[in-house]
């Protein structure tokens, strides 16, 4: 007969309620960027790690404010507010995820609310990870279709669907307002949109995501969060002053319409980071002054056909998220139907990226048939072209591969890495008093409030100004 050795399980072994041994957190905060109040949370979390050689027992892990503050969580695969009886093994790890979905605060500032998740160890020890996030009421305007002249005067908005102004009906956005579209969402003008913002209080178009896609990279840098603004052939004398618009599928899109009327006006404005064109003029009339336009997948400034004029402007490709067009393209024909252009004008302006030519024409004499069709100009200017010989380019440093400084050597920041760009003029760059004095009465401020002063004007919509010690370590 062979003994047999029986030995029973010790479901104890190997589990410590030592009061020395401790948890270790990724991170002791699980914090949310700014929420739209009464809409829940992306999700966010921490790893929990035991580090010991020991296994360790959870009692109790809850929220210190139970359900009162918004807060939800799930942790190791259970969801609630109170959680008993977790086991994390030695050198092992759980996983604790948490979103929040606030009230509405009646406050014109994002308000802060703060919850506490405790862990009580079997041994009695009691650790946290702290749980913060602001909140922002909003207004929702979901498939809005404005019929009569309506004034949004700031305040702020997500929109669904789309925000349509109806013919013959002025939508008048004042400074401070930001539209926060939604996936896909866009705002088409049949009527006509008065934008005044201020630089204190720009207005502000951007995608409706406030969180991260990734911790360096936020998703208002990633271009494509929402569709973008079209004014359609109706829509005429359309203003806008200290816009920000960014991170589109597309920027501006002006269609073909009423070629003897003013279609558009923009002053002060960014329009930077998008998919398709940042600024698309059709057979139309416009003036773009003292603006920023910047990073497109498509053109920065894609003009066909019309009347157009562009002062002291930024005009700057560095879009790096799929292959590109350029700076500025100039067309004289919408497929096979003629689009004259009449008239381009670029004065006072910077216009590079890295590509090494940033400004092509698509313009023929249209067969001889169309008069006047091919009218364009650069004067006063810093550009990124090959244009020897040229006179429609007069006083211009031409910003060719091979000179110093080139193309994001002109500016202060230009980082792929994180998607970080900064526009305003470096100390070295060629731009700096290659404008004229001639527009200074019209513009006698930078698009940040600073003056330009005659005999020393810049090209492009910054004038150049010493950056302190602390602003450049930062």
């Amino acid at each position: 007969m062979i003994p047999v050795l029986l030995v029973a399980c010790d479901e104890d072994a190997g589990f410590s309620s030592s009061p020395s041994l401790r948890l270790e957190f990724s991170s002791d905060t699980i914090s949310f960027d700014t929420l739209f109040t009464a809409v829940g949370s992306p999700t966010s979390g921490v790893v929990v790690r035991n580090r010991n050689s020991d296994a360790l027992r959870i009692s109790n892990v809850r929220l210190a404010g139970g359900d009162a503050s918004g807060f939800s969580v799930l942790v190791d695969g259970q969801y609630g507010t109170s959680m008993n009886d977790l086991e994390i093994r030695a050198k092992d790890s759980i996983f604790v995820y948490a979103s929040v979905e606030l009230e509405r605060n009646g406050a014109d500032v994002p308000l802060m609310v703060k919850d506490s998740l405790l862990f009580t160890l079997e041994s009695g020890v009691q650790q946290h990870v702290m749980l913060l996030a602001y909140g922002r009421d909003v207004t929702f305007l979901r498939g809005e279709n404005i019929t009569a002249d309506t004034v949004l005067g700031g305040g702020h908005y997500v929109v669904y669907d789309s925000l349509f102004v109806a013919p013959g009906a002025t939508l008048s956005l004042k400074e401070g307002t930001t539209l926060y579209f939604h996936d896909k969402a866009f705002m088409k003008v049949a009527g006509r949109l008065v934008a005044e913002g201020s630089a204190e209080n720009p207005i502000v178009m951007r995608g409706d995501r406030t969180d991260r896609m990734f911790s360096y990279l936020p998703y208002d840098r990633v271009p494509g969060q929402w569709g973008g603004v079209v004014f359609t052939a109706e829509s005429n004398d359309n203003s806008l002053l200290h816009c920000d618009i960014h991170s589109a599928n597309y920027g501006i899109r002006v269609e073909r319409g009423d070629t003897l009327a003013h279609r558009i006006s923009i002053e002060s404005s960014k329009l930077c980071n998008f998919k398709g064109n940042a600024l698309e003029l059709n057979m139309s009339r416009a003036s773009v002054n003292n603006s920023l336009i910047a990073n497109a997948e498509g053109n920065c400034v894609k003009v066909v056909g019309g009347d157009v004029s562009f002062v002291h402007c930024t005009i700057a490709n560095f879009y790096v998220w799929e292959v590109r067009d350029v700076a500025v393209a100039l067309h004289n024909s919408m497929g096979e139907e003629p689009a004259p252009l009449r008239g381009a004008l670029f004065a006072n302006c910077v216009i590079t990226g890295s590509k090494d030519d940033e400004v092509m024409g698509y313009l023929s004499n249209l067969g001889d048939t169309v008069p006047d069709c091919i009218n364009y100009r650069f004067e006063n200017s810093l550009i990124n072209t090959v244009a020897e010989g040229d006179t429609c380019f007069v006083n211009v440093v031409f910003d060719v591969k091979d000179s110093v400084p080139f193309a994001k050597e002109h500016f202060r920041l230009i980082d792929h890495e994180v998607f970080d760009y900064d526009f305003h003029l470096a100390a070295e760059s060629a731009a700096r008093g290659r404008a004229s004095d001639a527009y200074i009465t019209s513009l006698p401020y930078d698009l940040d409030g600073n003056p330009r002063t005659a005999g020393a004007v810049d090209a492009g919509c910054y004038q150049f100004v010493e950056q302190s010690k602390e602003e450049t370590e930062n």
